[in-house]
This record gives structure tokens, sequence and C-alpha cells, in this order.
């Protein structure tokens, strides 16, 4: 079996670690950190197999005569293109939970920051000044509520840290989890409008597809508290960006925590730098040690597929019953 390794940045040196030594004694590896579209197409062409923390292409796949599956090292797989690894008859694996604790973490460093404008006085005393800032804004998390679109592998963690560690309220928004799902972390399943209108704290953890691009727009902002917290970790594109600086600008939230942009790297005009209600950090949701991790599991997951096993964590399982080539 062969399989084209398309590493990124955390990748280095991937070749010592184990399990990557295990996966090459058992299969022929080829490792690039190409990520030139046409180049990859070209190096995919007689693969079963590719590893990728990069996009991946119709025109990859097309080319990919002999591509079964495509293992993302990622959470989120809405950089390859789904409807063309479908029609191929070839399944997409991500690694689901690997990363949860590490962005549950950033989720609670944002809210913690834009509750208590953390950022904004180290601005303010670093700048030469000694003041409380917004003073108004400032607010304590505990015994709040906090309201989770997408109760997933790192939906779940966020809200066990809310309930457990702030005695927070937990609603939760999920169209594809049943009432038992929330009432483990203690929380409340409850609708979109309900959610919005609740809580003091918005965290959005869904995937980015048709059904979640522009998820939260200007009519999801101005059903929220005027008081409410906005925190983005998941997709960029999962709130509608110009709505959101619209929002923050008039006061129609009191502010946001971003990890996530609808353009990345985030244009060095884009007004969201200029708002004093906004924390923002550059993608860093999941730590250096959370990627190597995840990059781990999904060579794992390979090596279960070259061991004639059912892999884990299938995101496209209308293709692995109905593909040929499973």
């Amino acid at each position: 079996m062969k399989i084209l390794f398309i590493a990124g940045r955390w990748a280095q040196n991937i070749e010592e670690s184990k399990n990557y030594q295990e996966l090459a004694g058992k299969a022929e590896v080829h490792l690039t950190t190409e990520e030139d579209q046409s180049v990859l197409a070209e190096k995919a062409k007689d693969v079963d197999i590719i590893i990728t923390g990069a996009p991946v292409s119709a025109e990859i796949i097309n080319k990919a005569k002999r591509l079964k599956m495509i293992q993302t090292t990622s959470v989120g797989y809405d950089r390859v293109d789904v409807d063309a690894a479908a029609a191929n008859g070839i399944i997409i694996c991500n690694v689901a939970e690997a990363n949860a604790n590490s962005v549950a973490e950033l989720v609670f460093g944002l809210i913690l920051d834009v509750a208590r404008r953390i950022s904004a006085h180290d601005r303010l005393l670093r700048d030469g000044g000694w003041a409380r800032y917004h003073v108004e804004r400032q607010v304590e998390i505990r015994g709040s509520t906090l309201g989770i679109i997408g109760l997933g592998a790192i939906g779940s963690r966020v809200a066990q840290i809310g309930k457990y560690a702030f005695n927070m309220r937990i609603l939760a928004c999920d169209p594809y989890i049943i009432p038992d799902r929330a009432e483990q972390f203690g929380g409340k399943l409850v609708d979109m409008e309900t959610l919005l209108k609740e809580s003091d704290v918005v965290t959005t953890h869904t995937p980015l597809n048709e059904e979640t691009h522009h998820l939260i727009s200007e009519r999801e902002l101005s059903l929220m508290k005027p008081t409410a917290i906005l925190i983005n970790t998941s997709r960029g594109p999962v709130m509608d960006e110009k709505a959101l600086i619209k929002a923050l600008k008039q006061g129609k939230i009191s502010g946001a925590g971003l990890d996530v942009f609808e353009t990345e790297p985030l244009e060095k005009d884009n007004p969201l730098r200029g708002l004093d209600n906004v924390v923002m950090t550059p993608h860093i949701g999941s730590t250096p040690g959370a990627l190597r991790y995840m990059i781990e599991v999904a060579i794992d997951n390979v090596i279960r597929v070259v061991e004639e096993k059912e892999p884990f964590r299938i995101k496209t399982p209308d293709t692995y019953y109905t593909s040929e080539k499973w």
C-alpha cells in the first residue's frame, strides 16, 4: 500500500516518531511538505491513502485513481473537496476528539480575557497608564449562562469546564444529539433562538459546511444580550464577520474572543484589529503538543487500514458503505 503524507509545520521530524516508523515498516510512505495542488496531484496519482494537514482539491482527488482514504490531521475537514471524494468512492477520516482539551482551555482563556478585559489592561499598563479600563464591561462568569453551539468532543469539554469549574448554567444547541447528551454535563438542549437570548457567553463548536456557513449573522447577533460575550474557535466563516464587526462597533454585544477568521491570515486592514472589545489569537486552538498528538492519531488510524481493519472516525459513512474501494 502506498501512502502520501502531506506534512505541515507541526510534522517536522515526524519520521522519528514510533508510530511513523511503524507505518513505514508496513507500507510505502512518501513524506512531502509541498502544498501546491498541481504538484501534489502528480505525487498522489498512484497512492492509496493521503494523510494531510493541507488542502486536498478536486484536482488531486480526480487524478488519484487508486485513492481510497483521506486522513486529516485536524478535526475540521473543510479543506478537503468532500463532493469530489464522494464521487470517487474515497472516505474522509479526521482525528475527532484529539485536540478537545487544548481548544477548550483556549475558549476559557478568551472568555476570561474578554470578561475581565485582561489584554486591554495589559496594553494600558505597557503604555504607562494606570486605571480600570471599561469597568462597566467587566463581569464574573461564575454562575452565568454558557451557550454552546455544537456539543461534540470540544463542546462537551467546554461544558464540563463551565459547569464544574465555574458553576455555569449550560445550554446547548446541536441538531445531531439527543437531550441526554446535554444532560450528561448538567446542561439543557435548546433551540438556537433560546440559546442566543438567554446566554451570557456563546461559544461555537461546529464544523464548517453549507449548513453552518454564516450560522451567526446579523439576525442571530441581534438576539443576544448587549452584555453577552461571543467566542469562536471553530472556523472563521461560521460567523458573518461583517455583521460581527457592526455589532461590536454598535455595542449590540459586549465583546468577542476570536481564534479564527473568515480570511486567514487576518488582513492587516481588517476592522477587528482596531476594536477594543475584541480579543484575538492567530488560530492557536491546538497547542504544539496537541498538534503532535493529532498527527499520531491520524497515523494510527492509517495503520489500522494497512492492517485491513476498519478505520475509526469516518466522516463520510455513506461513501464507506457504498464504495467499491471498501
